[in-house]
């Protein structure tokens, strides 16, 4: 596991995926087994993230450090420079998809950011099963969704800032969302929706985006300290329709919008550089602008 909740989440898809495939074939393998060891250390370079799945009703346990070892390392200190040469040499981590996946059986360790829905959409119903929350939504959080409840025409906008600015290594990589798109983004829905829609405003920098974003409708400012981020997650997959940024966090709040007439917006691209390892990140249904 690596990376933030969003990045966790496809993980878990895919390797969850993987074994419900195999469970089809006459395998039947026990729970798929996470490896966290990653979050006890930081490497000083990446932005600091923690294990965040424990939210969640996931059919998944963590790892042993046997576990790893046997399958992360069959070979001992072979498999271990075979794998550092893959990472810092070759790069090799599937943002993009790698449909070989669908051949594996048995026991394997998988580590990439698998980000398309390409390696799970088949086992929706099970992953989305999978992703509810274990406990009711907090207070905070609970007001918000009887809003979002009571709108029509909800619309939840997320504006991903944090490492994306304060990090000079991700913001050359990434790039931001500007207020450009998000206009056109809403320009877009009120095309397809008429002038009668409200605005939530999801954000790691919310403070900047009601200073900065000047949005012309109904506005819910969601995110504070009262609302974890598995929250904000639920709660915008709660809205009708999704203004995502370039970020996998966005992402799943938009997949795990059950509405059938959902409206998602995404920007066009994805990163500033490798946009060809991020071409199956947007589903096809959604809009790119």
């Amino acid at each position: 596991m690596k990376g933030g909740l969003g990045n966790q989440l496809f993980q878990y898809a895919t390797g969850r995926a993987l074994s419900l495939r195999q469970q089809q074939k006459g395998y039947t393998p026990e729970k798929i087994r996470l490896d966290i060891t990653g979050y006890s250390a930081h490497n000083g370079i990446d932005t600091m993230r923690i294990y965040s799945l424990s939210p969640f009703n996931i059919c998944a346990d963590i790892a042993t450090p046997t576990e790893i070892r046997k399958l992360k390392y069959p070979y001992g200190n072979i498999s271990k420079a075979w794998r550092l040469f893959r990472a810092k040499i070759l790069r090799r981590f599937y943002t993009s998809f790698h449909p070989k996946i669908y051949d594996f059986m048995g026991d394997l360790y998988l580590d990439g950011f698998f980000q398309t829905e390409k390696y799970f959409n088949d086992k929706e119903i099970e992953i989305r099963r999978d992703l509810t929350l274990k406990n009711p939504l907090s207070v905070q959080a609970k007001k918000i969704s009887n809003e979002i409840e009571s709108i029509s025409n909800s619309i939840s906008i997320h504006i991903r800032r944090g490492d994306y600015v304060s990090d000079a290594k991700t913001s050359q990589h990434h790039g931001t969302c500007d207020a450009e798109y998000y206009n056109k983004a809403i320009e877009y829905m009120t095309e397809k929706l008429g002038s009668n829609i409200h605005l939530f405003v999801f954000s790691d920098d919310i403070e900047w985006a009601k200073i900065n974003m000047r949005l012309e409708y109904p506005i819910t400012y969601v995110s504070s300290l009262e609302i974890p981020d598995y929250e904000e997650l639920i709660l915008m997959s709660e809205c009708d329709h999704n203004i995502i940024a370039n970020s996998s966090f966005s992402w799943w709040g938009a997949w795990l919008n059950e509405n059938q007439n959902k409206i998602v917006v995404a920007p066009k691209h994805w990163v500033l550089k490798g946009e060809r390892n991020f071409r199956n990140i947007v589903p096809s249904s959604w809009i790119r602008i």
